[in-house]
C-alpha cells in the first residue's frame, strides 16, 4: 500500500486526479475530430468568450478585494481560481489560439483589448513565471511565424500586427521596470528568505526545505514509524538531503527537490510495479508532490501511464511537424500557433 499516515491526499485525490488526465485525452479527441476547418472559427469564438469571462471576473475579485493571493506569503492575485499556475497555463494557451483573430475586420479591436488586459495580469499581477514568460513566449512565436511565413509566401509582412507586438513587448518591458511585477517580486522574495533555514548538522544554509529538514532530522533520531512512512521513503529523504548538499540544491527550489526525491523514491523502492503503474500524485509529504508535469506523468502513472497520457500528444506533435515541412510553402500562422491544417 503506498499510501502511509504522511500522505497528503487520500484515494479521492488520486481518482481525481486520473480523471484530470482522462479529460485531457477527451479534449484532445475534440481537438483533432471535432474542429474541422469549417468549425475552427467555431472553436477561436468559444476560447475568446471563455478567457474573456476568466478575465473580467479576475479584475472584479481585484477591485472588490475579494481575490486570493497566488502564494501563501500574500503575493500575486488569482481571483476566485484555485491555482495561479493553472491559470496562467489555461490564459496562456488561450492566447495561442486567439491571437489570429486580430487579422479580422469585425471585433479586432475587442480582441486586442482583451489580449492587453490579460497581458497586463499575466505579466504584472498573477506572480507566476509561467504568466510572465507565457505572454511573452505567445507574442514572440506570433512575431517569428508572421516573419518567417511571409519569406516562405513571399507575400507583404503584416506591418500592423508586427508593429502591435513590438508594442506589447514594450510595454511588457516598462511595465516591470516602472510599476513592477509580481513575478519579480517573488522571485526576489525567495531569494531574501534563502539564508532563513539554517541546518545545524553542517553549522550553514540548509539545501533542502525547513520541514524536510525536520523530517530528515527525525528519520536520523529513528523517530518515524513504518505505518507513518516508509522505509524507501525514509531513505530517499536522506539521499535527498545528501544530494542537495554536494550539489548546493537552493532551499526553496521546491520543483527540483520534488524531481530528486521521487527519482531516488524510485530507485529505492526497486520494485517493477512502480516502474510499470508510477508511486500515485498526492500519497507522499506534503511538499514533495510533483509539479512538474511531464515527470509526473512518468513517476505517477508509470511507464504504462506515460504511455497512455503521453504519447499520443507525442505523435500528434511529431506529425503536425512532419506534416508542416512537407507543406511548408503553405502554411501559415494558424499553422504554427496551433500546429493544425485547418486551413486547407
Amino acid at each position: 500500500m503506498l499510501k502511509t499516515e504522511i500522505s497528503y491526499s487520500n484515494v479521492y485525490h488520486e481518482a481525481q486526479y486520473i480523471i484530470n488526465y482522462s479529460f485531457l485525452i477527451l479534449n484532445l479527441y475534440l481537438y483533432v475530430h471535432v474542429f474541422s476547418k469549417e468549425n475552427t472559427n467555431k472553436l477561436k469564438k468559444s476560447i475568446f468568450i471563455s478567457i474573456s469571462i476568466y478575465i473580467i471576473s479576475i479584475y472584479i475579485a481585484i477591485i472588490t478585494g475579494t481575490s486570493s493571493s497566488t502564494y501563501i506569503e500574500g503575493m500575486g492575485y488569482k481571483g476566485w481560481f484555485e491555482s495561479g499556475n493553472s491559470l496562467s497555463a489555461i490564459l496562456t494557451l488561450g492566447l495561442f489560439i486567439i491571437i489570429n483573430m486580430t487579422k479580422q475586420k469585425n471585433g479586432r479591436y475587442i480582441v486586442l483589448l482583451i489580449i492587453g488586459i490579460v497581458g497586463i495580469f499575466l505579466t504584472l499581477l498573477i506572480g507566476t513565471r509561467v504568466g510572465l514568460f507565457g505572454f511573452i513566449l505567445v507574442l514572440g512565436v506570433y512575431a517569428v511565424s508572421e516573419i518567417v511565413v511571409a519569406i516562405i509566401q513571399r507575400k507583404k509582412i503584416n506591418k500592423f500586427l508586427l508593429t502591435g507586438i513590438v508594442f506589447g513587448i514594450v510595454f511588457v518591458i516598462v511595465g516591470i521596470v516602472f510599476i513592477g511585477s509580481n513575478t519579480i517580486g517573488r522571485r526576489e522574495h525567495l531569494k531574501e528568505i534563502e539564508g532563513n533555514i539554517v541546518d545545524n548538522t553542517i553549522g550553514q544554509e540548509s539545501h533542502i526545505s525547513g520541514s524536510l529538514l525536520e523530517l530528515k532530522e527525525q528519520i536520523e533520531r529513528e523517530e518515524i514509524s513504518t505505518s507513518y512512512m516508509s522505509e524507501a521513503a525514509k531513505q530517499s529523504i536522506l539521499d535527498l538531503y545528501q544530494y542537495a548538499n554536494e550539489h548546493n540544491v537552493i532551499n526553496n527550489d521546491m520543483r527540483r527537490q520534488q524531481a530528486i526525491y521521487h527519482i531516488f523514491l524510485l530507485r529505492n523502492q526497486a520494485n517493477p510495479a512502480f516502474m510499470l503503474f508510477g508511486n500515485g500524485y498526492m500519497v507522499c509529504f506534503r511538499e514533495l508532490v510533483l509539479e512538474i508535469e511531464l515527470l509526473a506523468l512518468l513517476l505517477n502513472f508509470g511507464l504504462i501511464g506515460f504511455s497512455l497520457y503521453f504519447v499520443p500528444l507525442l505523435i500528434i506533435f511529431i506529425y503536425a511537424l512532419v506534416w508542416g515541412f512537407q507543406n511548408r510553402k503553405k502554411i501559415d500562422t494558424e499553422y504554427v500557433m496551433l500546429l493544425r491544417r485547418n486551413f486547407l
